[in-house]
């Protein structure tokens, strides 16, 4: 498995961290409380990517 982004802080409690392995990209999320992790393929990874950067611009442009 290739670390792509290792571990990261995102805030007091919540941490990301984005793996690789053969043909999917893996998704790690946890908080204090719950921790959540999600295989995609490559196509997947793209649309997920593309659709948090939809949120983010609509949540920039609501700022």
């Amino acid at each position: 498995m290739k670390e792509i982004l290792s571990e990261r802080k995102l805030g007091e409690k919540l941490t990301l961290g984005v793996q690789a392995e053969a043909d999917e990209v893996g998704l790690y999320l946890a908080s204090e409380d719950v921790s959540a992790s999600c295989a995609f393929l490559p196509d997947e990874w793209d649309n997920f990517v593309e659709a948090v950067k939809a949120a983010d611009q609509k949540i920039q442009d609501q700022i």
